[in-house]
């Protein structure tokens, strides 16, 4: 449970740190004004760690949830894996669905391009970190009578 706990951490801290970091690149190229932004970064940087960490909150709670499950039900790690990918990605489109995108998904398109790093870390996240399925044993007690 611990390794699965902190394994559903580190995925959800690497989408909170790390994705701010590649809307901001992709934010600077867009608007052309590359100097001004750099010159913001740090302000923009920690305004969207604490925003991004507090939507996301919830988010993590249910992602750690249904991580436990499926590690206790799915016996092969690359199915597991592969469905916890689907879903943390899923998580992460229903979040911002409910939370930012009240009407609809193209509000603002500098938007999308956080919900899409968002989206790439938590992929990548579920295949960096180390993973752990809980092994059912296969034995049996048999009774003497």
């Amino acid at each position: 449970m611990t390794t699965n706990l902190l394994y559903s951490l580190k995925v959800w801290l690497t989408s909170v740190v790390v994705a701010p970091v590649f809307y901001i690149i992709i934010d600077s190229y867009q608007t052309a004004d590359i100097g001004q932004n750099i010159g913001s970064f740090g302000t923009m940087y920690t305004l969207l760690i604490f925003v991004g960490g507090v939507f996301s909150f919830l988010t993590w709670i249910i992602f750690f949830i249904l991580t436990m499950l499926i590690g206790s039900c799915v016996p092969n790690e690359v199915i597991a894996r592969s469905v916890i990918c689907v879903i943390g990605i899923i998580l992460v489109l229903a979040t911002f669905r409910l939370t930012i995108f009240e009407h609809g998904f193209i509000v603002n398109d500098d938007l999308i391009y956080l919900m899409l790093a968002n989206c790439l870390c938590i992929g990548a996240g579920t295949w960096i970190y180390k993973f752990s399925v809980y092994k059912r044993s296969n034995t049996s007690t048999h009774l003497n009578e």
